[in-house]
């Protein structure tokens, strides 16, 4: 089969539009979803298809519930976090204490770091 080569021009909000020749010889329609597959410095676009669990031959749909829940891969969030970099801020103190009041210049909220 001999390959068809469409030019797509990005947008100003990084969108291309699929030509209605290409939509019509892939199948497609709006509101349909594709999957950007990157191979090296190729881009592949590829048409995805949602089926119904319930639809699904037995012996897959069974394959597929099986691997549902815990994962001996899965890991606790704080060690994830940890394993991140992350630290937690110091927490806030309590004990408020009063001060007396006086006219002030509007303050910026200081910048918040996760590291």
């Amino acid at each position: 089969m001999a390959a068809t080569q469409y030019k797509l021009s990005i947008g100003a909000k990084r969108q291309v539009t699929i030509p209605a020749s290409c939509m019509k010889r892939l199948s497609l329609e709006e509101g349909g979803e594709l999957l950007l597959e990157i191979v090296g410095d190729h881009a592949i676009l590829l048409p995805l298809v949602s089926v119904p669990r319930r639809e699904l031959p037995e012996e897959l749909r069974r394959k597929f519930e099986s691997r549902r829940g815990e994962k001996s891969s899965d890991i606790p969030l704080s060690e994830f976090l940890t394993d991140m970099g992350y630290k937690p801020r110091a927490e806030p103190s309590l004990t408020v204490e009063k001060k007396k009041t006086r006219p002030h210049k509007a303050r910026k909220a200081p910048a918040v770091s996760l590291k």
